[in-house]
């Protein structure tokens, strides 16, 4: 005989619940979000939120986590193009732009970049997963740009990656749109 689970089934779907709670961790910040505005952006009570996610912390590593994952899946996908290098760099450049210009108040940027680099200086798991999404950053973007025929890969890649950081933050302090897409293909032109 096999015995029933306790308490009711969950009644929610918790990867829409984790992208409500990223969201208003990527406008709001670490410690700028409470619980209760966990709570409001997901539509879940506390009690249900601690129960799928664990505390407010547990939560937002697990949104950075979400976040790695997409991200490493982007650039998946974005290979499978075979794009020439200029092509390959503008698109990745503008499809994040296109990414970091959203949000629940206006341009929120990256949530890593954003956020996360101000909680990893007192938080090592909150350091441990922002090094582990700017390797694999770096990584796939190199792995990209060798693909795509770029004599210097790794070099190149650095300052990709670099520029992806800096339109996440001028994206996040309100800079026009026009301007990001002109730093985007700037650096494209450079680095073919």
């Amino acid at each position: 005989m096999s015995q029933r689970p306790r308490g009711r089934p969950r009644s929610f779907d918790a990867n829409v619940a984790l992208k409500a709670a990223s969201e208003r961790f990527r406008t709001h910040g670490f410690a700028g979000t409470s619980l209760d505005d966990l709570a409001e952006a997901t539509g879940l009570a506390r009690p249900s939120l601690y129960a799928a996610f664990g505390d407010k912390r547990s939560l937002y590593l697990a949104a950075l986590a979400r976040l790695t994952d997409r991200v490493e899946r982007s650039f998946v996908t974005l290979g499978g193009f075979a794009l020439p290098l200029r092509e390959m760099v503008e698109r990745m450049l503008l499809g994040a732009i296109q990414g970091y210009m959203s949000g629940e108040k206006g341009p929120s940027g990256c949530l890593l970049i954003g956020t996360a680099t101000a909680e990893a200086a007192a938080d090592p798991e909150v350091r441990a997963a922002l090094c582990a999404f700017l390797a694999m950053e770096d990584r796939c973007i190199e792995e990209l740009l060798a693909a795509a025929g770029s004599t210097r890969p790794a070099a190149s890649a650095a300052i990709v990656a670099s520029v992806l950081h800096s339109l996440s933050i001028r994206a996040r302090a309100g800079e026009p749109r026009e301007s990001l897409d002109r730093i985007a293909r700037d650096c494209a032109a450079m680095i073919v």
